[in-house]
């Protein structure tokens, strides 16, 4: 696993419209805060280019935009270079690894669209393609390899494998299609180190699927599905919700619903970390020697644990809450993957999205 020292951390508080900024010192280990840098209404998930000093950001209030940021290693700061109105509102995005282009994924617009980052810089805005009927699409991820996007399908209960292509105006093409039981909706998604596997966690279960997948073609074959942590044994499977602009359902309900939120790999791609925002938990599952995985461990968290994110070094995970005014770092086992609390750090509203990158 990497040996940095220095990072860089950087966390969406959409409440607050803003990024903020911090310094993770693995020596010590501590959160140090920095600036924060004011984004725009509901600012959410992030994407750090193919430098990793490109960040993207998309906000998705009311006038959805994309943002996009340039970061010093060296100082933490953090400077807007623009912000560009667009059609659909992306809960997740990425870039591919020649900095290319930045996929987004539109739940409330049911949609995967591929931007052109040249258009973007020149203040075009305009999508090159989108992939439509993509119910509630909820995460957007890219292959190692800049071969291959997966975006999942929360309402339509499927996963898509797209190829990237040489075609400048067309990049996706749709070379694979996975469908899950009714119900299990499948929300964000992590590769394996290497890539040979597929985790995607069911927003609606707390379990994850894991999918072998064909390195040289980009397929996908379903393994298995991990089993529910007997400690949710009493809830009741969750439901697709309305995006947060609209009204919600009944708060009593929700309280009996499972609502798993993020899912990250350590480096070694020995352990599997989810959260659950109904129970503020961070749950610890092994991959066991046939690829399966079964639960270790769990620790309570901070309040509706939408994202967190792992640390090159494998050493430390950092979670924060859409709820809660405090980030914590945890420390990670490295035999057992169990979390430790270290420190918890001041934090500001609606923090939802978490991003690490090295410092130089």
């Amino acid at each position: 696993m990497n040996s940095l020292k220095n990072c860089i951390l950087l966390v969406s508080n959409s409440a607050d419209g803003e990024l903020s900024t911090y310094t993770l010192d693995t020596s010590k280990p501590e959160l140090r805060p920095g600036e924060r840098q004011r984004i725009g209404p509901q600012v959410m998930p992030l994407a750090p280019g193919a430098d990793q000093r490109t960040i993207y950001a998309a906000t998705r209030g009311a006038s959805p935009s994309l943002v996009k940021c340039t970061l010093d290693a060296r100082t933490g700061r953090l400077t807007t270079e623009y912000s560009l109105a667009v059609n659909s509102s992306h809960v997740s995005i990425a870039t591919d690894r020649s900095g290319r282009f930045l996929f987004g994924a539109s739940y409330g617009s049911h949609e995967v669209v591929a931007y052109s980052t040249a258009r973007l810089d020149s203040g075009d805005a305009t999508p090159l393609q989108t992939l439509p009927g993509v119910r509630n699409a909820h995460s957007v991820v890219v292959s190692d390899d800049n071969r291959f996007v997966y975006a999942t399908s929360l309402g339509n209960d499927e996963l898509l494998c797209c190829a990237i292509d040489e075609n400048p105006v067309q990049p996706l093409r749709l070379v694979d299609t996975v469908s899950f039981d009714k119900g299990f909706g499948p929300r964000h998604m992590r590769l394996s180190p290497g890539g040979e596997w597929l985790y995607v966690l069911s927003e609606f279960r707390a379990t994850v699927a894991v999918l072998r997948r064909d390195t040289a073609n980009g397929t996908l074959t379903l393994h298995g599905v991990s089993e529910r942590a007997a400690v949710l044994d009493g809830m009741n499977d969750g439901f697709a919700r309305p995006p947060a602009t609209d009204p919600q359902p009944d708060a009593a309900t929700l309280t009996s619903l499972i609502w798993a939120a993020d899912i990250h790999v350590r480096p070694d791609g020995r352990f599997v970390y989810v959260s659950e925002r109904t129970t503020n938990r961070l749950f610890v599952l092994r991959v066991k020697s046939d690829g399966m995985l079964e639960h270790v461990s769990h620790v309570e968290t901070e309040a509706q644990p939408r994202g967190f994110a792992i640390d090159p070094s494998g050493q430390f995970l950092v979670a924060c809450g859409e709820k809660s005014a405090h980030v914590s770092l945890y420390s990670i086992d490295a035999a057992s993957g169990a979390l430790t609390l270290r420190s918890r750090s001041p934090g500001s509203r609606g923090a939802n999205w978490i991003e690490i990158v090295p410092r130089s």
